[in-house]
């Protein structure tokens, strides 16, 4: 049997034997817990510019795929929604992802540098929104030299900061405009912000309305100080007596208080009118399959009778139906509609968009008829499906195309959609597919 004092010797050969062995691998097969210190961060750097590198590449093909416009021509879906479909991208990851893409397109130089590792991501994305602050007569060597003098400082400063040295890169290219060009770029900031300024609202299915906007900076600065004051005295009074209310549940009440006040000083303008609604005429013949066009009564604009189709299916005009003569056949039927229960029922089942890889929510979406209503299809809730306004077109049935050359819809054995695109030249079987919410 052997000693204590020979188990450690041989202990210490295997280890000493080991790590010889170890020292003879390249780095990235040795496992972890055999790298020193220095050399575990020396292998994080290294990583990370691989993450770069393989980054950069990610982008350029991203950028390739949106100028050749592949996705819609293959799949119906713009880039960014067939990121969201086939990879593991949020909607709004994916939209910063092409918009990015597009913009080191544009500027070789930021691509350049992270393929090479010498900016992050992040920072081209900083690098890039700080150009659009450069003056308008800045030449291509001009532009090229601040863009080199920002990849320079992206070794000492981090995103959020890149953006905001447009003004020393300035000073160094052309020290003789840069005051006058953050003169001038303050001013284009404030032109662009009351250009973008917008506000649009729209109503959820259960009546509330959802409220977005973008507001100039010092407008949108009043805004918040008001409804904080507001919102911040508000919230104190309801905590104070017991009550429980969120800061943004505080917030849309101060909003309402302002409405609410401004509205009781009599000031606010009326205009007498009803609620504006669009009339829509439609031979019965075009309706059901011929060829025509419909029209808007409003101001007799022509639509295609595949526009009234889809429009028929659910959309907030009355349908005015002709038979010979122009006889008025029909006028609109309220069971054509998805509405109400009908239609919140289809949204707890749907949940948005039903296309596979689109991201619009119930809000922006019409309840469509899988036969269609014009073709004697039903208002129930097995035949009803939510689609955008996009892919609602896309698969829109055509009566004068046959079933081959047309979109298909089907329920799985859950009540979920399923859809197969048209047969392609040679293509016997249908391919079904379903959106990635109903597939984990």
């Amino acid at each position: 049997m052997q000693s204590s004092s020979d188990q450690q010797d041989l202990v210490e050969l295997l280890n000493a034997h080991i790590t010889a062995t170890l020292a003879q691998l390249p780095p990235e097969e040795r496992p972890l817990w055999s790298y020193t210190d220095p050399e575990l961060l020396t292998e994080a750097a290294r990583a990370q510019h691989a993450v770069d590198a393989s980054r950069a590449h990610y982008l350029q093909v991203v950028a390739e795929a949106e100028k050749r416009e592949a996705t819609r021509r293959l799949t119906s879906l713009s880039t960014a929604n067939w990121l969201v479909d086939n990879t593991t991208h949020s909607p709004r990851a994916a939209r910063e992802d092409v918009r990015l893409a597009m913009g080191l397109a544009r500027t070789p130089l930021v691509a350049d540098a992270l393929a090479a590792g010498r900016v992050s991501a992040e920072q081209a994305g900083a690098i890039l929104n700080g150009l659009r602050r450069l003056p308008e007569d800045f030449d291509d060597t001009q532009r090229t030299a601040v863009v080199g003098q920002l990849v320079g400082f992206a070794a000492s400063f981090d995103p959020s900061h890149l953006s905001r040295l447009v003004n020393r890169a300035i000073e160094v290219v052309a020290p003789e405009v840069a005051e006058e060009a953050d003169q001038k770029a303050v001013e284009r900031l404030d032109a662009q912000q009351r250009r973008d300024r917008y506000v649009t609202w729209r109503q959820d299915p259960d009546g509330a309305w959802v409220v977005r906007g973008k507001l100039p900076t010092v407008q949108g600065q009043q805004l918040v100080n008001l409804l904080g004051s507001i919102s911040a005295k508000h919230r104190a009074t309801v905590l104070l007596a017991g009550g429980q209310i969120e800061r943004s549940q505080a917030a849309a009440d101060a909003l309402g208080m302002i409405v609410d006040h401004y509205l009781s000083c009599g000031r606010a303008p009326v205009f007498g009118a009803d609620r504006p609604r669009v009339t829509v005429t439609i031979d019965y013949d075009v309706l059901v399959g011929k060829l025509g066009t419909a029209t808007l009564l409003d101001n007799d604009i022509q639509l295609t009778a595949q526009q009234a189709r889809r429009l028929a299916c659910d959309a907030e005009i009355l349908p005015v139906v002709l038979g010979g003569k122009s006889v008025a056949l029909d006028v609109g039927r309220s069971r054509r509609l998805f509405a109400g229960k009908l239609r919140q029922a289809i949204i707890t089942r749907d949940r948005g968009c039903v296309f596979p890889g689109c991201d619009r929510p119930p809000a922006e979406c019409e309840a469509h008829h899988r036969k269609p209503w014009w073709a004697g299809g039903k208002t129930r809730l097995k035949d009803g499906v939510l689609l955008c306004g996009y892919h609602h077109h896309q698969v829109e049935p055509d009566p004068n195309k046959p079933p081959d050359a047309q979109w298909l819809i089907r329920l799985d054995p859950k009540g979920w959609s399923e859809f197969s695109p048209p047969l392609q030249p040679g293509q016997t079987v249908r391919v079904w597919k379903q959106h990635a919410r109903f597939r984990r």
